[in-house]
């Protein structure tokens, strides 16, 4: 089978879109593991599909035909149960044991997808795309809801795999240590519109990120280098077409000029150089020139502007001593025996897969359910972010967004932009990403003023550039806060207490 599948001149317009995702997009991967990469939203599982065949290219070629390969995709959502579930409950080949062994896949699990934490589903759904034996293996955000031990795993895993490797991930560490390329999703300006452009860099993500960083620099100054040459042809021009139709002028006039007036017979000395030439030469000499540099810079492009940024959370801490408190159960170490949320609180909850963080997150929410049901004063809003979103929450999200004011509705979308996403085409009905929908499920719970925050994996399915937004968000925030997360680099900047669930 070929080590190669290359995708040419690509184009792709989800249906009812406004226009189109990609347009004449091309790339390349081989044999090993490479990273696709891009902003929330920017078409990443989307060509991930277009290369495994689940979805066809309106116009250009994928060779060689997915149909002809044995293709897994694994997909980001860990509420998709994995087709080839059964088969892989049933296999029992020193293979799949392997497999198994190097995941650490529970041998009841296959029968109890629905029960398992988010990390240990993602485990299984990558042991039954491995099973396969795939010739093209894609893994979209492989490591969200996983711990520490379970990322080394699925790390193991991927070095072993020896055919073409396609991940999409914003884990910097994991694509440093599997990938050897990575394929940059950019938005690009080029004749006045933005357009998606596919980038391949060698190396993983830091080296990777560097070379584009080196090549959008050296973009710029080639396109502010022909913009100043452009304007210094048409200045000169200007002033020889203007100088020409001086002389013109004087030619007419018969050249009579007063003997006794100075300032003209010094303006005809400098007018003799272009005797002979006439308006239209003088254009026409500069013409070709000038349309050389204007065609060099409509083929230059560079990154298009980017939004995010910060949003201003205009809350005020609640005015209650406490909030919820639960049991602790002996389910959080060198904790109380209750576990208590104050009005300022910012608590993190860390711990291995399958210990209970998001089991204790049901658990507030129910206190805080139950507490609220019991008071006569006033209702204090707090707003929940699941880690996994369904088909159903994209739609009551959008159903949300539209029955707002238009007031209302300006402000949401003026945030969601500043988490570096395109309001525009959220409008226009794009169907958001799950990046996309975490950013605007914060956006619109801004509208209630929430008194509390509760995030479980905040982080799973952001890029880089929306997770450091988000982080500066939440460290502005002035309520209480409680987030679940493996992400440490997030929870450092962002908590200052830390539950953590025993094993």
């Amino acid at each position: 089978m070929s080590q190669i599948l290359t995708l040419t001149d690509i184009s792709y317009c989800y249906p009812g879109a406004p226009e189109p995702l990609f347009e004449h997009l091309s790339a390349t991967f081989a044999a090993g593991w490479a990273a696709v990469l891009g902003d929330n939203g920017i078409g990443k599982t989307t060509l991930a599909k277009l290369a495994c065949g689940m979805l066809s290219p309106d116009s250009g070629t994928v060779s060689p035909n997915p149909c002809k390969m044995a293709v897994a995709y694994c997909p980001q959502r860990t509420d998709e149960t994995p087709t080839n579930l059964d088969d892989f409950a049933a296999d029992w080949t020193g293979e799949t044991i392997a497999i198994r062994d190097a995941l650490n896949i529970g041998d009841d699990w296959a029968y109890r997808y629905e029960t398992l934490s988010g990390g240990e589903a993602k485990r299984l759904q990558i042991a039954c795309a491995l099973a396969g034996d795939p010739d093209v293996l894609v893994l979209d955000e492989p490591t969200n809801h996983v711990d520490g031990r379970t990322r080394q795993a699925i790390t193991q895993a991927m070095r072993r795999f020896d055919g073409i490797g396609i991940v999409i991930s914003h884990d910097v560490e994991l694509i440093d240590a599997t990938c050897s390329r990575c394929v940059m999703l950019e938005r690009r300006h080029a004749r006045g519109r933005n357009i998606t452009a596919a980038n391949t860099y060698q190396g993983g993500y830091t080296q990777a990120a560097q070379q584009m960083r080196d090549n959008q620099r050296a973009d710029t100054a080639a396109i502010q280098s022909t913009r100043k040459e452009l304007q210094r042809m048409q200045r000169i021009k200007r002033e020889r077409a203007q100088r020409a139709r001086e002389l013109d002028m004087r030619k007419n006039q018969g050249m009579r000029i007063d003997i006794k007036d100075i300032d003209a017979r010094k303006a005809l000395k400098n007018l003799k150089p272009a005797i002979g030439t006439t308006v239209a030469q003088t254009s026409a000499q500069f013409d070709g020139r000038i349309a050389a540099a204007t065609d060099r810079l409509a083929h230059l492009s560079e990154a298009a502007k980017r939004y995010d940024g910060t949003i201003w959370m205009n809350v005020m801490p609640s005015s209650r001593r406490e909030l919820t408190r639960i049991p602790n159960d002996h389910a959080i170490a060198d904790q109380p025996d209750m576990l208590s949320i104050g009005p300022r609180d910012r608590i993190s909850i860390s711990g291995p897969n399958g210990s209970g963080k998001t089991a204790l997150i049901r658990r507030l929410i129910e206190a805080l359910e139950r507490d609220e049901a019991q008071r006569h004063s006033e209702r204090m809003p707090y707003l929940y972010i699941p880690q996994n979103s369904s088909d159903m929450d994209t739609a009551n999200a959008m159903n949300r967004l539209h029955a707002l004011t238009d007031e209302q509705r300006a402000i949401v979308l003026s945030a969601y932009a500043q988490l570096n996403a395109d309001p525009d085409r959220l409008l226009a009905g794009g169907n958001p990403s799950p990046g996309e929908l975490r950013k605007l499920l914060l956006c619109l719970g801004m509208i209630e003023q929430p008194q509390l925050i509760i995030m479980d994996e905040p982080t799973n399915h952001l890029d880089l550039h929306s997770k450091q937004a988000l982080a500066n968000t939440l460290s502005s925030y002035a309520g209480a806060l409680v987030a679940v997360s493996h992400d440490e680099w997030f929870l450092n900047a962002v908590t200052s207490i830390r539950w953590r669930c025993a094993s």
